[in-house]
């Protein structure tokens, strides 16, 4: 597996009231399937539960090479993350929905120096796919806030319901990732 996933870096330059839901077949067109290599790779059930949390924890795709959200936190950081984690013992089953997980997760990271709200998501939402838990609200933290926040939407986690009609037709977690990826192309007259 490639370690060629999203990235929150785009181009400076913002689109018109009509352009909405043109970034959004622009985002379907480019990552509307990536999500199902990511979760082939974090969900994998061959795993059990602790193989599982090191796997989320330590942040690094099958090739070897870290996420670059988790690049500048380092293996130090999250292997203490990590170590919380397992220390903490808490079963699979004691999770019942993904903000059970986000919670829980979100928790450990702030006991960790230099570990944020990204990581936390990205943690949690690799552990959701293996739970087969996705989340039905949109986490705002990193980029994801700044692009929320140009569309006037401010509640964390926030319902599909807030977001202008063409993000609605995205899953909660495609919309964390467009809202990150197309945050310096947005403007406040896309809110419908």
């Amino acid at each position: 597996m490639s370690s060629n996933f999203q990235s929150c870096k785009s181009k400076a330059h913002a689109l018109g009231i009509d352009s909405l839901q043109l970034l959004v077949d622009e985002y379907l067109h480019h990552w509307g399937s990536s999500y199902q290599q990511e979760d082939a790779w974090w969900g994998d059930r061959t795993l059990n539960w602790e193989a599982a949390l090191a796997r989320a924890w330590n942040s690094r795709f099958s090739d070897g090479k870290m996420h670059a959200h988790q690049y500048r936190v380092g293996s130090k950081k999250l292997s203490e993350g990590l170590g919380i984690a397992l220390d903490r013992q808490k079963l699979p089953d004691s999770f019942e929905s993904f903000r059970d997980v986000y919670d829980w997760i979100e928790h450990i990271t702030r006991d960790v120096y230099r570990i944020g709200d990204v990581t936390a998501y990205d943690v949690a939402r690799r552990l959701g796919a293996w739970l087969g838990l996705a989340p039905s609200r949109v986490y705002l933290h990193g980029g994801t806030r700044i692009g929320a926040k140009i569309l006037g939407v401010y509640d964390n986690p926030a319902p599909l319901s807030v977001f202008p009609h063409p993000l609605r037709a995205l899953s909660a977690t495609h919309i964390e990732n467009f809202l990150c990826i197309y945050k310096a192309r947005l403007t406040n007259e896309m809110t419908v």
